[in-house]
């Protein structure tokens, strides 16, 4: 009789798992008067040891941004951060807006980099290869908290997004916005509700973006 064939590392005594550890599958509609099905979301956690990334470009800007999250559910056709997602070892395809790495210790983080004594108050991006707003922030609130803490230390902020969502924090704007320390775009490619669901599925339809917010 055979003895049962065991799996053998070459020089590893273990097969400890991988650092993204999947956290849920989150189906979140984009907003709150979104008709459409919600879609399935995987979600992982991101243990990422800092928040600020930093861009020498002179057609940006904005050189220091926070992304709190990898990956994005918008899945806008044209996007040009899919291919991010391969030094993750995943697709730029269905994956990039489908497996989203959420950063939840964000606002530690960003707290932490804001205390140093190297650190020069300057406008900080949200965000530069993800959108902060994309429908899991609905749930999660990382951006969100990460507004938190740059109200408390009154450090600009400027935000780019596609998603209605950013007026629910229109009292965390306001506080920034009082010490004018606040620049909120967002970014409408088309007007036709039809083609825009063909390039940005996921996006808040044009309508909803131009839409006036609710008061807080």
């Amino acid at each position: 009789m055979h003895e049962p064939l065991v799996e053998r590392g070459r020089g590893a005594t273990g097969n400890p798992a991988g650092r993204f550890e999947r956290l849920a599958i989150i189906a979140e509609r984009v907003d709150d008067d979104d008709d459409r099905p919600p879609v399935a979301t995987e979600i992982y956690r991101d243990s990422s040891k800092s928040i600020l990334s930093y861009n020498d470009s002179p057609d940006v800007p904005t050189d220091v941004f926070v992304n709190p999250y990898r990956g994005c559910e918008h899945g806008c056709i044209y996007c040009y951060a899919r291919p991010y997602h391969e030094y993750l070892g995943l697709s730029a395809g269905v994956d990039f807006e489908s497996r989203i790495f959420v950063k939840e210790n964000a606002a530690a983080l960003l707290r932490q980099a804001l205390m140093t004594r190297s650190w020069t108050p300057r406008v900080i991006g949200f965000s530069g290869v993800t959108d902060p707003y994309q429908p899991i922030e609905r749930r999660l609130q990382i951006t969100r908290a990460c507004l938190d803490v740059l109200a408390e230390f009154g450090n600009p902020v400027g935000i780019i997004t596609k998603s209605h969502t950013v007026t629910r924090d229109i009292d965390r704007l306001s506080t920034l916005a009082s010490q004018q320390a606040a620049h909120v775009m967002v970014s409408i490619t088309t007007l036709d509700d039809r083609l825009a669901g063909v390039m940005e599925p996921r996006a808040s339809r044009p309508a909803r973006r131009r839409a006036s917010p609710r008061p807080p």
